[in-house]
């Protein structure tokens, strides 16, 4: 059983804040405008719920905490950038999304 640490859970409250700053600003829009921003609904739901896996990571974590309310909408930006949109994401897309550097394989270390 793992535990979760300071960094992390300050990482998923950023995320969460982020995540619903997202979903209010699509619910004010009107019907057409959701419907013509579905792709970009589906990938923030499934970037953010990616990044939560991946909070573990200490770079990843501070890098979310950085960009606070942000960091939904760069991490797509990002992705739409390099038009890159998937729905398997490893940690090293999570960090490429993040503006970081990618990393070999890591393993989690046991705490």
């Amino acid at each position: 059983m793992t535990t979760v640490t300071a960094l992390e859970d300050q990482a998923g409250q950023v995320l969460d804040q982020s995540y619903t700053q997202f979903k209010q600003a699509q619910l004010a829009l009107g019907k057409e405008q959701v419907f013509a921003n579905a792709a970009q609904i589906f990938a923030v739901g499934e970037i953010a719920t990616a990044t939560r896996q991946y909070l573990f990571d200490e770079e990843i974590a501070r890098q979310v905490i950085k960009l606070q309310d942000q960091v939904l909408l760069i991490m797509y930006q990002q992705g739409q950038n390099g038009e890159f949109l998937k729905l398997n994401f490893t940690g090293n897309d999570i960090r490429w999304l993040l503006g970081l550097p990618r990393t070999h394989h890591r393993q989690r270390l046991p705490k």
